[in-house]
């Protein structure tokens, strides 16, 4: 399963969740703004920017087109 992290009002986080369920991409959706303890885990990580992607432990972020692209594999 695919963990998507957003924020509210974020085109591109919908985009993304758009995208995916069109394409019958399973995922779980964590609100960062919400969710303190993901925050601080994306932060620990460095990453500033919304959405971003969690597959099998591994955190992706930036471009939504590279984004897209991982998660069809």
């Amino acid at each position: 399963m695919i963990k998507t992290y957003t924020m509210p009002n974020c085109p591109m986080c919908e985009e993304l969740k758009s995208f995916m369920r069109t394409s019958h991409i399973s995922y779980e959706e964590t609100n960062v703004e919400e969710d303190f303890r993901a925050f601080a885990k994306l932060k620990y990580l460095d990453i500033e920017q919304m959405p971003a992607v969690e597959i099998n432990g591994k955190v992706y972020s930036g471009d939504i087109e590279e984004l897209k692209n991982i998660v069809s594999m």
